[in-house]
């Protein structure tokens, strides 16, 4: 991948990503990169090592590892190359406070068909974010002013306004969420931002105020980066439901982590998996593959799996040169730019959640996890990292007292994904207009196959993305190699 430039000097992305976790995973009194060595994957997990693979996969998140696994099955040999020093991509398991959390993708459900398989496949089991169903809700209106509510004697008409956001017409517009390209005519209605709709969804201020921080959650950024028309296939998805939204994106997870299910999958792909080696480029010519990693290693292969980000796809040189449309999505980028982070209070509090809307509050979403030995655990969530150090304890807990007073931050502990080389962003969130890449990013170029949620057919930016990308790639690669 290329090298980047700060002020004359020339720093690799490897130099970039150790910044990064020196900055991104430190607690208040513990070492974050000891943290995340300790309980990361750093041998291969694989037995089939060889030099001469079939395919080479780039990345080894949910959707390199479904590849490699469906892969196997067809009986190719397979070479996955990921950068980071585990697996996972933007799925992220690593101890807080003496237990197993995500900081990266966490909630799955039975309405996300690709992942719902695997978890029935592998028996793993679900726990549940109780904060996601919390009555007692604390809202910060658009003044800053404080108002506790009770979410049962709002819900009608919260539950209105969050479909009018969409003017009532989500089942007209996408009839068919999870195949895009049965009728484009909802790619004409993506003009429009997120935020242009808020004003419109109710008249009452405190519903309005909880129907944009609702949708600055899921749009991961200020709403006048995000595409109104993304957030509604999101919606099309959860069965045209908000109570199926919310329990989609924030209310089951994976008991011990998504590594509990990953590590699972990736036992059954049999590849060789190489860790901490970033690619820089891929060439091809019309019988072969060639992988050129940072270090200058080479493997050739007869097809390629690309799984890079769409925020990080042009940091990787491709010979032929990409499509332009790629090209052009990959240089405007997504727009999820939120941040995560895990919380320990020093008292016991009951269920509840917090939300603010805007792009400039410090924490937009906050969801109770539990008490255990009279403290209280969070997840929280913002729009920025320009807005919240999430690995800055007094600013966490000046966040937290807004919403809760008497607030004393005990720990937190926050991955900043815009600052890791490897992914520059959150999950997938498109900007106005960019649904419109879609159908390209999709394309193969060549041998070399395109597998990331970021364009995903159904869950765009999901767990379930990645894996529904995982397997439509490796069957498509088969298809072209039986075929060749």
């Amino acid at each position: 991948m290329t090298e980047e430039q700060d002020e004359g000097i020339s720093l690799s992305r490897r130099d970039v990503f150790v910044g990064a976790l020196g900055a991104g995973v430190t607690l208040a009194g513990a070492a974050g990169v000891a943290a995340l060595n300790e309980n990361s994957q750093i041998d291969s997990v694989s037995s089939d090592s060889t030099s001469d693979p079939d395919v080479v996969i780039i990345g080894a998140g949910f959707s390199g590892i479904t590849a490699a696994r469906e892969l196997r099955r067809y009986g190719y040999k397979v070479v996955i190359l990921e950068a980071r020093n585990r697996l996972g991509g933007r799925t992220f398991t690593n101890e807080f406070e003496g237990k197993s959390v995500d900081f990266g993708g966490t909630w799955v459900h039975w309405l996300q068909p690709y992942i719902w398989a695997e978890i029935g496949r592998y028996g793993v089991e679900l726990e549940e974010t109780h904060g996601a169903t919390a009555t007692d809700v604390i809202l910060l209106d658009y003044d800053g002013k404080r108002h506790e509510l009770n979410f049962l004697s709002i819900f009608e008409e919260f539950n209105a306004a969050a479909e009018k956001f969409f003017d009532n017409k989500a089942y007209l517009t996408l009839p068919r969420p999870a195949e895009p390209f049965v009728d484009t005519d909802w790619m004409e209605e993506d003009r429009v931002a997120a935020k242009e709709k808020i004003q419109s969804s109710s008249d009452n201020p405190i519903i309005q105020a909880l129907v944009e921080t609702l949708y600055g959650l899921y749009g991961a950024s200020e709403l006048s980066n995000v595409s109104w028309i993304h957030l509604m296939r999101w919606y099309a998805l959860s069965g045209y439901n908000i109570t199926n939204m919310n329990d989609i994106t924030a209310r089951f997870k994976i008991k011990g982590g998504t590594r509990n299910l990953l590590d699972r999958m990736a036992e059954d792909t049999n590849a060789d998996i190489r860790i901490g080696t970033a690619v820089s480029s891929v060439e091809q010519d019309s019988n072969n593959v060639t992988i050129t990693t940072e270090s200058g290693d080479k493997l050739t292969c007869k097809a390629a799996i690309c799984t890079v980000p769409l925020n990080v796809l042009q940091d990787v040189k491709f010979s032929p040169t990409l499509n332009t449309q790629k090209l052009a999505a990959a240089k405007e980028g997504h727009a999820g730019t939120a941040t995560k982070v895990h919380i320990r209070l020093d008292k016991e509090y009951s269920n509840f959640s917090a939300w603010s809307p805007g792009g400039d509050t410090p924490l937009n979403f906050v969801l109770w996890e539990g008490v255990e030995d009279g403290k209280t655990s969070l997840i929280a969530f913002g729009p920025s990292p320009e807005t919240l150090n999430v690995n800055d304890i007094e600013a966490v807990e000046a966040a937290m007292k807004k919403f809760i007073p008497d607030a004393k931050v005990s720990a937190c502990y926050g991955y900043d994904w815009n600052l890791d080389p490897y992914s520059k962003g959150v999950w997938c969130v498109y900007r106005p207009g960019q649904s419109r890449f879609l159908e390209q990013l999709q394309k193969p170029e060549g041998r070399v196959h395109f597998s990331s949620a970021d364009w995903a057919s159904g869950w765009v930016g999901s767990i379930d993305g990645a894996i529904e990308q995982g397997i439509v790639n490796a069957s498509a690669l088969h298809e072209q190699l039986t075929n060749a």
